[in-house]
This record gives structure tokens, C-alpha cells and sequence, in this order.
């Protein structure tokens, strides 16, 4: 059942890296976080392990759930918030498929204060980047604080994952 919004990130660098790191973080506020590899693969969930899960390098699917009580409700309630604010979530990842992307800068890109501002388009362009796909809860605290973590780790394993030209 599918009843959350997806947020999609466009990234650079090893994003299994940073699905592992992530994961890791989060395990934190989840300690019985259950994890499934898969779209369609919701009876294989098991404990999170640090390095068990093997990830693909271009493209892959994850789903997380808080323990096996969320586990369980995820086929009847899909992605809702549950008494304690927070429901199941899924990650996916694939490269990106085209080589330029137009899109609306709707705040200014350049972090000027004390000008106006109007949105205008820009263009997004690099090599190897990767569209990452949050599927969560409604608009909110714990759907910003999923996507907040995922982008700190994916951040980070775009910085070590840097080449030079």
C-alpha cells in the first residue's frame, strides 16, 4: 500500500555507502531497526547488521521499519505516522538518466541576504549523479528528519567519493 510522498535527492558518490552510514546513524534512535533489500521482498526483513547488506552499486531498494510491530502493520496502514510520530520508510536509488536537468532555483542559489529575490530556472549538470527516492509519512517532523539524515550521509560519502578531473 503506498500512502506517503516522495522526496527525491539528486546525488554524487557511493550511495550504498551512504544508505550503510545512514542506517548505522539511525539504528540509534531505532535499535531494533528491520530492514528489507527489495521492492517487492516485504517477508524478508531482518535485524540490521553493520556491512550484511549487500547493496548494487547503481540501483537498488531498501525498506526500513522501526521493529516487527511496525513490520507488520506496514501491509495495512502503508506509510503512516503511528502513536509515537514515526512510520515505516523506504529508500531507492538509480543512476540519474539524463545528463542535464532544468530546474527552479526557488531560493537564491548564491545565499546572498539583502537583495530580492525571484525564482529563475538553472540547470543541473554532472557526471555520475544518482536520483535517490525517500518514500515516507506525510509532510513533516519525522519525514524532514529522514531526509535530513539521508542528506548528511549522502553529503558526506560524495565528499569521499570525490575524483578529481
Amino acid at each position: 500500500m503506498i500512502t506517503g510522498g516522495d522526496t527525491v535527492l539528486v546525488a554524487r558518490g557511493p550511495v550504498p555507502a551512504a544508505i550503510e552510514r545512514f542506517l548505522g546513524r539511525w539504528s540509534a534512535r531505532w535499535p531494533h531497526i528491520r530492514v528489507a533489500s527489495g521492492a517487492e521482498d516485504a517477508d524478508a526483513f531482518s535485524p540490521w547488521v553493520p556491512g550484511a547488506m549487500q547493496l548494487d552499486e547503481l540501483s537498488g531498494h531498501v525498506l526500513v521499519a522501526r521493529d516487527e510491530d511496525m513490520v507488520a502493520g506496514w501491509d495495512d496502514s502503508g506509510y503512516v505516522l503511528d502513536p509515537r510520530g514515526e512510520g515505516p520508510f523506504s529508500l531507492a536509488y538509480e543512476p540519474a538518466g539524463w545528463q542535464s536537468l532544468k530546474a527552479m532555483a526557488l531560493e537564491d542559489p548564491y545565499v546572498r541576504t539583502g537583495f530580492g529575490y525571484e525564482p529563475y530556472e538553472i540547470f543541473l549538470v554532472g557526471a555520475g549523479l544518482q536520483m535517490v527516492t525517500v518514500v515516507a509519512p506525510e509532510e513533516g517532523p519525522f519525514r524532514h528528519a529522514v531526509v535530513d539524515a539521508l542528506t548528511a550521509c549522502l553529503n558526506e560519502a560524495s565528499a569521499q567519493g570525490r575524483t578529481d578531473c
